[in-house]
């Protein structure tokens, strides 16, 4: 049976979190590959398979299916992901430099004209979720591996930006997760215990971030990368998605 954790904070990732990492981020991504791939000077005949094969290391394709491994998922497999990148550049003949460079603003998380598609991109939901969060008395944070500048982008949008306490970004200097050194932050600024926090995410380095982290609660929902099954095994509880929350017998007693 549940019980009353005495959650006060909350630390939620974004991408993948608060909407559908694929819908958002695929053709934007699919289509920043693409163009840098043809600056590479990929093979024309095999245009379509190349693509493809860059799109999954890299965890996202134009149709907005998602691979776990990919590059922006696992941070902490770059190593990997760069032997990935090595065989492909090989395998279709092209030039590592150049390849290098159609890969690297990915990983930089540089907007690609952010600004402008997020314009015609609605969340549905996401500021009553932050409301009903914020009307409960929970300190609110967002640590997530994109930058400051694109995260503010989509806080914007979402008009959540005056909901959010704490902020962390890839431009922080704090470690990033699965590294527990936010979740000791945010602690501190708000004069927390680390079980007095949950944290919601969408992948498995989100999980680890609360388990290393010691926090009380972790959440964990299905519009990332993320499996029922694989989440399941360090999650307290999985749901279909962000909105579900509002039902959650914890936060919502």
């Amino acid at each position: 049976m549940l019980i009353d954790m005495g959650i006060k904070g909350i630390i939620l990732d974004k991408d993948g979190t608060l909407f559908r990492y694929g819908e958002v981020w695929g053709p934007i991504l699919s289509t920043a590959i693409e163009k840098g791939l043809v600056k590479a000077r990929m093979p024309e005949k095999r245009k379509k398979e190349c693509i493809a094969d860059f799109c999954r290391i890299v965890g996202v394709d134009q149709d907005g299916r998602t691979y776990p491994d990919g590059i922006i998922f696992r941070h902490d497999r770059i190593l990997q992901a760069t032997f990935r990148i090595l065989i492909k550049t090989f395998q279709y003949r092209m030039n590592p430099w150049r390849v290098w460079k159609a890969v690297k603003p990915i990983l930089n998380h540089e907007d690609f004209g952010l600004k402008e598609r997020l314009k015609h991109m609605e969340f549905p939901g996401v500021r009553e979720i932050f409301e009903a969060l914020h009307a409960k008395g929970y300190i609110i944070g967002i640590v997530t591996s994109d930058t400051t500048s694109s995260t503010d982008l989509f806080l914007e949008r979402m008009e959540i930006t005056s909901y959010v306490s704490f902020l962390r970004t890839k431009d922080s200097p704090t470690h990033k997760k699965p590294n527990p050194e936010a979740i000791r932050e945010f602690c501190a600024q708000f004069s927390l215990e680390s079980n007095e926090v949950a944290v919601i995410g969408d992948t498995v380095v989100d999980m680890e971030f609360g388990r290393a982290g010691k926090a009380g609660y972790c959440i964990a929902v299905l519009t990332g990368s993320g499996d029922k099954e694989g989440l399941s095994a360090v999650a307290d509880v999985v749901y279909p998605g962000i909105r579900n929350i509002l039902s959650d017998p914890i936060l919502f007693p």
